[in-house]
């Protein structure tokens, strides 16, 4: 044993867990740790300009590794403001460790009935606790080790997700003897032993009294552990395939079984494909209203619905929502896909649904997307047609929310090995640029792209300053909407119009000159209002290389299409279809009277 700084030897620790960038904001409460990661070799610590920041940079890390993030904040306002980052972790399931700084514990105000005792005490544990996996306060030395190797097996067993680490200020500066730290292993995968043969002989049952079955990926089977296993899986099984948002740069988009996404701001023939079905395999997919829209009764209605799914507590939901599964799987996805691989090989092999691909193939050139054709100005449309062409091989996209979102997961078409990276379920405005840093910094040799909103990029707009000092390579679009294009399209359609806190077009809402300020941060800079701009201001970002932020104005009332209107069915997209052409697009019953 040997005797440490507690500071030092909680760096240390997560040095060996083979963590190499520490995101934090420096402050009383915990400036003892801050220090400890500036002086210990192997530990790259990066100031951030906000917590907020800081916690969705380990996000972007975490995402791009596959592996952990780590963040750090002081006390009080330090650790309220990692708060929107936990939650984005939280929901999307990601391993992270979030540290806080806390008063010294002689400063505490423990069972007194007070707000507070010493300055910045806040009980960030309590707040933390409904989205974390494990939050806790270290008190006293005996228990750290312990907590520090729980912490790291909570974050990345099971489901993963976050930690909160709270850590007052004399623990911190207190020394004590250790050995020296360790990885912690027992969080590996392994597969349990389980067999799924009934299961299988189930959907074996399913798939050849089925004419049009579809398999379901999400996020859950696009992590690090299952993305290959489920690659294996769609070449094996001659099925059309779907996605959620978490599992959209699974497939390459020229893969033909690939039909694309779904969902109130999926595609209209992914909508079909799916209202239309009458088997539905879900792999790793919680299913949220996203993807099923504001009605679960009218979700593909005819359809038998199996559900594969880590978390029991996401497939035992559906009968409180009133629809029962026909058959669901409680598994880690990295035991069951093998087994279903080895299965569909000996007993699917001769399942083919050639009619139904050739139907839903007429659907997708029908309502595909293409360029507006308007030579004079964008919608978001051309923006990610356009920008399909200069996409090479294992890029890593970081998207921000809005409208940003919706228009790449409807039209941007991925390369194989490319990434698309966002906070599918907490989607919180300003998370692409500094998660785009943590990826950046996890992934060096990938290329690295961030595209936000002028409403999301301001969120946020101070690490700026961070990427230009830790990640002056990233390529960064912001595209300028004129607001919240995403809301203003809500007020349309429930509001009469009406924006209320939107638009810059009505001065409601004021936005700053981009392209100057990004020059005041140090970046060469370009603007793109037309096809013909766009074209050559990406030529420049990421094959010259001679700008590193471009701006895109897009036209203001460029709008999601389709997008469902809540309550109505998937296949009930607004722009609505005509009856008579709404009607050509289902086998089954239409809803619309």
């Amino acid at each position: 044993m040997q005797l440490y700084k507690i500071s030092d030897y909680i760096i240390d620790f997560f040095k060996a867990q083979g963590i190499k960038h520490i995101f934090l904001v420096s402050g009383g409460a915990s400036i003892h740790l801050l220090h400890s990661a500036n002086s210990i070799s192997g530990i790259v610590p990066v100031p951030t300009h906000h917590e907020q920041g800081a916690a969705m940079a380990a996000d972007g890390y975490a995402r791009s590794t596959g592996f952990l993030g780590l963040a750090i904040a002081t006390s009080g306002p330090g650790a309220t403001n990692l708060l929107t980052g936990i939650a984005g972790a939280w929901f999307d399931s990601i391993p992270c460790i979030f540290i806080s700084g806390q008063v010294a514990t002689f400063r505490m105000k423990n069972s007194m009935k007070i707000r507070q005792l010493g300055f910045q005490e806040t009980d960030i544990v309590a707040m933390a606790r409904p989205i974390t996996k494990f939050a806790v306060q270290i008190k006293t030395v005996s228990r750290l080790e312990e907590v520090l190797k729980i912490s790291i097996n909570m974050a990345l067993s099971g489901r993963p997700g976050p930690v909160l680490i709270d850590i007052p200020d004399d623990l911190q500066r207190s020394h004590a003897h250790f050995n020296p730290p360790s990885k912690v292993m027992n969080h590996k995968l392994s597969n349990n032993g389980l067999s799924y043969v009934k299961q299988f002989k189930k959907i074996e049952n399913l798939l050849r009294n089925s004419k049009r079955p579809i398999i379901i990926l999400g996020a859950g089977a696009n992590t690090q552990a299952t993305r290959k296993l489920s690659q294996k899986l769609i070449k094996t099984l001659n099925i059309p395939v779907l996605t959620t948002w978490g599992a959209k740069d699974l497939i390459p988009y020229d893969d033909t079984k690939l039909i694309g996404t779904f969902g109130s701001h999926g595609t209209r023939y992914g909508n079909f494909a799916v209202q239309n079905s009458d088997l539905i395999i879900v792999l790793g997919s919680r299913l949220s209203s996203r993807e099923i829209g504001g009605d679960l009764q009218t979700w593909a209605r005819v359809a038998k619905i199996v559900h594969v799914d880590i978390d029991k507590t996401e497939s035992d939901k559906f009968k409180f929502l009133g629809r029962e599964l026909d058959l669901k799987i409680n598994s880690n996805l990295y035991d069951f896909i093998p087994q279903f691989i080895d299965f569909s090989e000996k007993y699917l092999s001769n399942c083919t649904y050639r009619e139904w691909f050739e139907w839903i193939d007429v659907r997708k050139k029908k309502y595909g997307y293409k360029t507006s054709g308007n030579v004079h100005e964008l919608d978001g449309y051309d923006f990610y047609l356009i920008l399909n062409d200069f996409l090479r091989e294992n890029d890593q996209i970081f998207l921000d929310t809005g409208c940003t979102v919706a228009w790449a997961m409807q039209s941007l078409s991925l390369p194989a090995g490319s990434r698309t990276y966002h906070d599918f379920n907490n989607t919180a405005m300003g998370w692409a640029l500094p998660a785009a840093i943590g990826g950046a910094l996890s992934s060096p040799l990938k290329r690295t792209i961030v595209i936000s909103g002028d409403g999301s990029i301001m969120m946020n707009i101070q690490e700026l300053a961070t990427a230009m000092r830790y990640a002056p390579n990233l390529k960064i679009i912001v595209l300028n909407n004129s607001g919240y294009g995403m809301v203003r399209q809500t007020e349309d359609q429930w509001l009469n119009g009406v924006n209320v806190g939107t638009s810059s077009k009505i001065g409601d809402i004021q936005f700053p000159n981009f392209t100057s300020l990004a020059k005041s941060f140090g970046y060469k800079v370009g603007k793109a209002t037309s096809r013909m701009e766009l074209k050559m201001h990406l030529k420049s970002l990421f094959l010259d290389n001679s700008i590193g932020f471009l701006e895109v104005e897009i036209n203001k009332d460029a709008k999601v299409i389709p997008q469902t209107r809540f309550g109505y069915p998937l296949e009930d997209s607004e722009p609505e279809l005509p009856k008579e052409e709404l009607i050509e697009n289902m086998i089954i019953p239409v809803l619309r009277e």
